[in-house]
This record gives structure tokens, C-alpha cells and sequence, in this order.
């Protein structure tokens, strides 16, 4: 009887197998080419970092050149994508090291109707990208090296993920050196979203391991501490409103034990089709410079897209800051976080009198979320002002400019002096087109 169950199920598997192998082979297959030119021009006097008393601005031209290819064949993807990064004039006028890296070079797999796969170099972008994201304003991006295997239906996505990061193909140990890799040597993470037609809500939830190298670089021997972040994202966008949600809770070790974490509510509403108003508040726990206990309270927002969040100039987690406890007797070795807490209001206008011409105009109010014993919390105020404009089909013109009106505290946790005058101004021409789509 079990052996005739087992000769039944082998010829089901087999006629499933076979019919997926003729399927396959009568679907149709597309392979695109896609190109991006972005070129951008800074004006720093401040940017990233305050500028000190008498510092000089810094100016210059950077470009991203990518080379994107995908191949679609029933249940098969694959993607490469190839980018050349640099400052105008950083190669030499005859130029014989290229500098061409890969991006992106992943194969996905749609195993049933619900369940896929896709294995490779890959960017994640997940929710608002608070704590995942692209990082597109960066002119590298951010591209992780992962397992991910999902499900979706019209209500439900589910998404595993998996990474474990190593230098080179090493003969022994598994120490892992991420100052010229990852910032991490092992990640798996859980993400759930619920969307409904019916209702303009939805909901995501996360979970991640995080796990970074604490073992000895001299022995080789790789000994790892894991930081756990939960969490949810809501958004509810009925008709002219959009309001979004998210809170974070940051635990586990790393050096020693972590308690941190994180909220932010977001809400925009739409006056007219042409004119858009927004504000919201975020908060990011940090170090009280007193608290020299057992636990570290700073969350840390992980590889989300900062730039996009916490002001134009950068100053806040794009770049570090973090301040200087008094009482130690060699401060200038470790730099606490002191968190954040950013006030925001917009303005986002299309009835400007040229036609696709879009202005956004952001205010921020930065203070530390810690305690700096003897100063305030106030950081400082910043105005963002961008515009964007599209010239013909695939090539864009976008243009900023940004100040920075520091308090004294600013010079605690970001250095520079909060009495100049620290602005930035950048403008980006970007042309992405489509250079062929062929069907078989």
C-alpha cells in the first residue's frame, strides 16, 4: 500500500513538473534596459557638518552613472545592475582603472501564485524607509547582500529575510571586519503588511535580529552580539488626507545591554489639488550625558533613509553626532547619542506658473532627546526649500537651497560654531531613460 502511495505521488510530482516545464517554455520572456545619468552640483558652507568660525565652503560635481538590466521569463527574474560613482575630476585624464561596481545582481523566482523568492545583492525598501531604505539621495545607494522569501495576496505580504556577512572565503573563524564590508554581519528580519481596498488603511510590522561582530580581529575568532527592533507603521490616507504612524522598540546587547526607542506621526492634507500643507514630530531616545549606567538608550534608525527624514543638510544620523560625557578621563574615546526630537511643518506647491514645476518648503525644529547637563536641548532650526522640474520625457531638473540657524547645544553634539552662518545649495540634472524593451 506505501509503495504504491509512493509510485502515485512520484507520477504526480513528475506530470506537475512536466507541466510546469512546458509552461515555462511557452512563456513569454522580456528583457529591458534602463540607463541613469545624474549629475549634481553642492555648495557646502555647512553641510553635514556646521562650519567653524572663518571655515571656508566647499563646492564641487559629483555623478552616478547606472546601467540596469532585467530579464522576465514566466517565474524567473534576474536584475543587474552596474554603477559608476565619483567627483568630477577624481580620475586622471586617461583614465585606465575603471570604476565600475556592481549594485544590484539578484534572481527572483515566483514559486506558486502567492509564494516568491529572490536571492542576491539587492536594495530593501520597506514602509516610509525609515529604518530600510534606498538611500537614493546618496549618489552610491544602499544595496544589501540577502535571501528573501515572500508571500502576497490582495490583503496580505509576508517577507523573510536573511544575511550573513563574511570578508573573504576564510579557512577558519569567522571574525568579520565591517569597516571594509557591511555594517553588520548577520541579519533576519520579519515584515508583515495588511492593505484593503475597502479601507484606506495600512498596517506593517517588523521584526529584526541584528547581529554585529564582537570578537577579536588579532585571533580571528568571531563572536556576535544581536540587537532586536520591533515595531509597527501605520498609514491612513482618506481622500485629500495622508496621516502616518510608526513606533520602535530597540532591545538585546551591544556592549551592553540596549532599551531604546522611537515614535513619529506624520500628516499632510491637501488644501487644493495644487497647494498641500504638512506637519509631524519625531523622537529618537539618546543618552542622558549623566547616565553613565548599564543600559544604552539610543536608538539607532538602523539603514533607513535619513536624508529624506531628519533635514536636508544632514546633520542628524546621515552623518554622526553624538556628544562627549564630562566626567571621563579620556572623553575624546567614546561619543554618546543623544537622541533627537524634530519638529516639522511643509508647504507643497504645483500652482507656480510654470508648468510641472513643483516647490516644497520644509521647516524643522531639531532639540536632543537626552538631558546635556548644563546646556538646553535645542539644536537649532532649519528651512529646506527644493524644487523639481521636468524638462521633456526622462530628464529632470531639481534644485535646493538650505540654512541652519544653530544653538549653542549644536556645538556640544556636531562641533563647528553655532554663530556662523552654515547654508548649502545643491542643483541636480538627471536623465533615466529607457533604452530598449524587447518581448520574445
Amino acid at each position: 500500500m506505501n509503495k504504491g502511495l509512493a509510485i502515485l505521488a512520484f507520477m504526480l510530482a513528475a506530470s506537475a513538473e512536466a507541466g510546469a516545464q512546458e509552461q515555462e517554455q511557452d512563456a513569454e520572456s522580456t528583457l529591458t534596459l534602463d540607463a541613469q545619468l545624474r549629475t549634481r552640483g553642492e555648495y557646502r558652507n555647512g553641510a553635514l557638518q556646521p562650519r567653524d568660525e572663518g571655515g571656508q565652503a566647499a563646492m564641487f560635481l559629483n555623478e552616478r552613472t547606472r546601467l540596469t538590466m532585467q530579464y522576465d521569463r514566466g517565474a524567473l527574474s534576474l536584475r543587474v545592475m552596474a554603477q559608476h560613482t565619483g567627483v568630477w575630476g577624481q580620475d586622471p585624464l586617461m583614465n585606465r582603472q575603471g570604476r565600475f561596481d556592481v549594485g544590484e545582481a539578484w534572481v527572483g523566482m515566483q514559486f506558486t501564485k502567492n509564494i516568491f523568492g529572490r536571492l542576491g545583492r539587492q536594495p530593501l525598501v520597506y514602509d516610509d524607509e525609515r529604518l530600510l531604505g534606498a538611500s537614493d539621495w546618496n549618489v552610491a545607494g544602499a544595496f544589501h547582500d540577502v535571501a528573501l522569501l515572500g508571500y502576497k495576496d490582495d490583503y496580505h505580504e509576508v517577507h523573510g529575510l536573511a544575511a550573513f556577512n563574511q570578508n573573504s572565503e576564510r579557512t577558519s573563524g569567522t571574525y568579520y571586519d565591517t569597516s571594509s564590508g557591511m555594517p553588520y554581519k548577520s541579519m533576519q528580519m520579519l515584515w508583515y503588511h495588511f492593505t484593503s481596498d475597502m479601507l484606506p488603511l495600512g498596517v506593517s510590522l517588523m521584526a529584526m535580529n541584528l547581529g554585529k561582530e564582537s570578537g577579536s580581529e588579532y585571533t580571528g575568532e568571531g563572536k556576535t552580539e544581536y540587537k532586536q527592533t520591533l515595531g509597527a507603521y501605520v498609514t491612513f490616507r482618506p481622500e485629500q488626507w495622508d496621516v502616518e504612524a510608526s513606533l520602535y522598540y530597540q532591545m538585546g546587547k551591544r556592549g551592553k545591554p540596549t532599551s531604546a526607542w522611537m515614535a513619529s506621526v506624520r500628516g499632510g492634507y491637501g488644501i487644493t489639488p495644487e497647494w498641500r500643507v504638512t506637519a509631524g514630530y519625531d523622537y529618537l531616545s539618546g543618552q542622558d550625558d549623566d547616565d553613565y549606567g548599564t543600559t544604552n538608550h539610543a536608538f539607532d534608525p538602523l539603514f533607513g533613509t535619513h536624508h529624506k527624514f531628519y533635514g536636508a543638510m544632514d546633520y542628524f544620523f546621515a552623518s554622526p553626532f553624538g556628544y562627549k560625557p564630562r566626567t571621563l578621563l579620556h572623553p575624546e574615546e567614546v561619543r554618546y547619542a543623544p537622541g533627537l526630537q524634530d519638529i516639522q511643518l511643509g508647504v507643497v506647491s504645483k500652482a507656480i506658473p510654470v508648468r510641472g514645476l513643483v516647490a516644497q518648503l520644509n521647516y524643522h525644529y531639531f532639540a536632543s532627546a537626552a538631558k546635556l547637563s548644563g546646556s538646553i536641548r535645542g539644536l537649532g532650526h532649519e528651512v529646506d526649500l527644493q524644487a523639481s522640474l521636468p524638462l521633456i520625457k526622462d530628464v529632470t531638473l531639481q534644485a535646493g537651497y538650505s540654512f541652519m540657524i544653530g544653538q549653542n547645544t549644536m556645538d556640544i553634539v556636531k562641533g563647528g560654531y553655532y554663530k556662523s552662518w552654515q547654508d548649502w545649495a545643491w542643483i541636480t540634472f538627471s536623465v533615466s531613460p529607457r533604452l530598449f524593451s524587447l518581448k520574445k
